[in-house]
């Protein structure tokens, strides 16, 4: 048993030196005096599908003045959506990360350490067509619904809370929305996302830029939803001092997440685009055999 034992610890030592670190083993947080020890949560209602974003519907989320809530599309991004999360990490600010399906399927292991790192996570349909209104509406359907199933899919062998960070929310590509299919969301229970504000990082400008941009939008609108995107390195680049920056403003960060039961609630709807999340099944008993395999798996996935 002692030798059982050794092995297993030398196997789960080797294995843990190449995991990324966790958002409660990252670097001290804050790193400036004004961070609070952790982000504040709003709890967005979802059931019947509400817009939400002043920059095109009457309803934004309930952020408090001088309180802003950070969203990041486009991602996973292998160059980008790490650095993006240990910056997140290092100055205690949690976001929601709206995904598009077909880079969750090609990067399933940062869509699991977004999910352990605490962040929230929306979808952004499958492949990020521009403008779903030019897609017939199976086609667009389709879209949306292979998005979610990708994010659910990067998830399948990730612990409850995880898999729990897959919120009913979705963001349409270019922020072109489409009656129709907000009445086909909303009859699933999955809120529709824009924002208040953007920071443009999208365009070919600086990182200092995008920042300035970030910093007037935010001044001149109080409070809300911020776009930004984690495919791009000049977001990555500004995000830390932007963050101080607007602390030392006064404003404060806060993380959207669905209200309590929508994930069930949008699960139990005919025809469900969410999956329910259940309990992981009971663990394997202690041999040899049973401590060696689910130590050298994630040896295999790291190559």
């Amino acid at each position: 048993m002692k030798s059982v034992l050794a092995i297993a610890g030398i196997l789960a030592a080797l294995l843990g030196a190449g995991l990324p670190a966790r958002a409660d083993e990252a670097a001290a947080c804050p790193t400036d005096a004004t961070a609070p020890a952790e982000t504040p949560v709003v709890r967005v209602p979802t059931e019947g599908g509400p817009a939400y974003g002043g920059m095109q519907y009457p309803r934004s989320v309930g952020l408090g003045p001088k309180e802003v809530a950070l969203t990041f599309d486009d991602g996973p991004n292998p160059e980008n959506t790490r650095r993006i999360l240990d910056i997140l990490d290092r100055h205690c600010v949690k976001a929601t990360f709206f995904m598009v399906g077909i880079y969750a399927e090609k990067h399933p292991d940062i869509v699991r350490e977004v999910a352990v790192r605490g962040h929230t996570i929306g979808t952004h349909t499958w492949s990020h067509p521009n403008n779903l209104r030019h897609f017939s509406l199976s086609s667009a359907q389709r879209q949306i619904r292979r998005g979610f199933a990708a994010v659910e899919s990067a998830l399948a062998s990730a612990p409850p809370e995880s898999r729990a960070r897959v919120a009913p929310f979705f963001r349409f590509p270019g922020l072109n929305d489409s009656g129709y299919l907000m009445s086909w969301l909303g009859k699933r229970n999955i809120a529709t996302f824009s924002c208040e504000f953007g920071a443009d990082d999208w365009k070919a400008i600086s990182s200092a830029e995008v920042r300035r941009r970030a910093l007037r939008n935010i001044a001149y609108v109080g409070r809300g939803v911020l776009i930004l995107h984690d495919t791009k390195p000049r977001t990555a680049d500004m995000l830390s001092s932007f963050i101080v920056a607007l602390r030392q403003q006064g404003y404060t960060f806060a993380q959207l997440v669905p209200e309590e039961g929508a994930r069930d609630l949008a699960a139990a709807a005919p025809d469900p685009l969410i999956r329910p999340v259940r309990k992981a099944e009971k663990e394997p008993s202690t041999t040899l055999g049973a401590v060696l395999k689910p130590s050298l798996e994630p040896a295999t996935a790291l190559q």
